[in-house]
């Protein structure tokens, strides 16, 4: 379910960010006069409503609608009744797909009944679209200070890592414990966060080198069960071991993604200790993605690890594949991937970028048809991507960010809002602000939270607007409230769900804390 990005991000300039946030009101002017401006809105027979699942909305939606039976409409009236102050608005357009911008800055924040009517000449009229929605709180500061630093928040969050029996104990055995946390069923995201959060605590902590031993078995343990050479998937780390959790239903699959995660990892180990072996396998992995790369330019999202065929007929977004590849290309020289990369990001340029599927790949959750499950993560990843490259092309801050706004609209929270979460619970325990995750974990995430952060930054960076900047303090801030007094950050920001814990989404936490505490 939860994932993290390894080492993939470019530098930060320093000094252009303080941990206090700003208290500025013209951010929520600016903030409700962006909301008004749909976020690539359908057009039928041109472009696909990607928002048809959608519940919560901060920027003026438009949708898609019914046939009108036997009438032939001349117009169409939109109705939306506020649950909060009880009142109707309405207006009327020649279309039946209008954004509902002419309202949409009169409508309180809270629960809304939407009903579409097509009207006749005669006066006939007919539903052609009805829908329950949520308009969501826009970015309007000031909200919570952090109560301590970030570097703070890093240290005590490292020390309590270090500190778990389940990190520990790769020290004495070489290998996970299932008992400790059973999530090490999902093998190579939570084994690779071991050795991230090792190699970041030993950073802080050089004097305590077990910490780097631990880094450096839970690597050979990863190469040790990778698929074997002459198999389809050579060399690919396993995405599941055993047979708790979803790795009881998709054992013999690889999620396409995760080895790049684990080749990213490796990379960073061999950046620590010069260990040629961990080198050496990240290219071997980048080889086995060359060697099966579809001539589309992408990959299949799930493939049977024993036969090399899809299990699934959905393709890959493959962010993560090309960050891994781009850092063998421009930090190692390792030129013989720079065609691979440019098919796969015309992939998403062809695809993605233009349908907004925007579809969640994740290591517990099946492969999805279109739009049934969208998710941040893709989306901010190739929006980070674009502005890293924005002199290449005039377009691409623009793309960026409206793939930021998409993110925003459908995953961040800036209040607690007013909805029953994909598992029924009321929201108005969550933590806020704050970022969900995909729709079928619309719940509030730490490390959907980090990459918001980490996308608000860069943002920030390539277009120097403040109302980034405010965006990624906010967000920060908001984690290092959520920390407990042992160190711990939770995985999912509000009480029911306490106990549900990812390291590998705490690691993402730290990183996050990191960069923050260096600008």
């Amino acid at each position: 379910m939860k994932t993290f990005l390894i080492g993939l991000f470019s530098f930060i300039s320093p000094a252009l960010f303080a941990q206090k946030q700003a208290d500025n009101k013209a951010f929520c002017s600016q903030s409700r006069d962006e909301s008004l401006t749909p976020i690539r809105p359908g057009v039928p027979g041109k472009q696909p409503f990607w928002n048809e699942k959608a519940r919560m909305f901060k920027y003026a939606p438009s949708f898609s609608n019914k046939k009108p039976g036997e009438i032939t409409p001349v117009k169409y009236r939109y109705s939306a009744f506020s649950f909060t102050d009880k009142k109707y608005y309405s207006f009327t357009d020649s279309s039946g797909t209008r954004s509902l911008a002419p309202i949409w800055d009169q409508l309180p924040t809270g629960n809304i009944y939407l009903t579409i009517e097509g009207i006749s000449k005669e006066g006939y009229v007919y539903l052609v679209k009805d829908k329950m929605l949520y308009k969501a709180a826009v970015f309007c500061p000031p909200y919570p200070e952090a109560k301590y630093s970030y570097k703070d928040a890093l240290l005590n969050g490292l020390r309590f890592l270090y500190d778990q029996n389940y990190i520990k104990s790769w020290y004495a055995t070489g290998k996970p414990d299932h008992k400790e946390m059973p999530l090490y069923c999902y093998s190579a995201k939570v084994v690779a966060s071991v050795i991230n959060g090792m190699l970041l605590y030993n950073k802080y902590f050089p004097g305590n080198d077990s910490s780097l031993i631990i880094a450096r078995k839970a690597a050979d343990y990863l190469i040790a069960k990778a698929e074997p050479e002459g198999s389809p998937l050579a060399y690919f780390s396993q995405t599941y071991e055993g047979t708790q959790l979803a790795a009881g239903i998709y054992g013999n699959e690889i999620l396409m993604s995760e080895p790049s995660w684990t080749g990213a990892t490796l990379l960073n180990l061999y950046d620590r200790t010069k260990d040629k072996k961990y080198f050496k396998a990240a290219v071997h992995i980048a080889d086995t993605y060359i060697k099966n790369q579809l001539p589309s330019g992408t990959w299949y999202i799930r493939v049977n690890k024993i036969t090399g065929k899809p299990a699934a007929q959905v393709l890959c977004i493959p962010n993560t594949i090309i960050n891994f590849l781009s850092v063998l290309v421009n930090k190692y020289g390792q030129a013989q991937y720079q065609a691979s990369i440019e098919t796969a990001v015309q992939w998403i340029m062809d695809n993605p970028i233009k349908t907004f599927d925007w579809t969640g790949q994740f290591e517990d959750v099946g492969a999805n048809s279109q739009y049934q499950n969208l998710s941040h993560y893709e989306a901010g990843w190739f929006a980070m991507r674009l502005l890293d490259n924005k002199n290449r092309d005039s377009a691409h801050i623009r793309s960026a960010k409206e793939l930021i706004a998409f993110c925003e609209d459908q995953f961040i929270v800036w209040e607690k809002p007013d909805i029953y979460d994909d598992r029924r619970g009321l929201s108005n325990e969550w933590h806020a602000p704050a970022a969900l995750e995909q729709y079928h974990c619309y719940l509030p995430i730490d490390a959907s939270t980090d990459q918001m952060v980490f996308m608000f930054c860069k943002a920030y960076e390539a277009t120097g607007d403040p109302l980034y900047r405010a965006k990624a303090i906010a967000l920060a801030n908001s984690i290092v409230n959520a920390q407990k007094e042992d160190g711990k950050i939770p995985t999912f920001l509000y009480p029911f769900r306490k106990d549900k814990f990812w390291p590998n989404c705490m690691v993402y936490s730290l990183r996050m804390l990191e960069k923050m505490s260096t600008l």
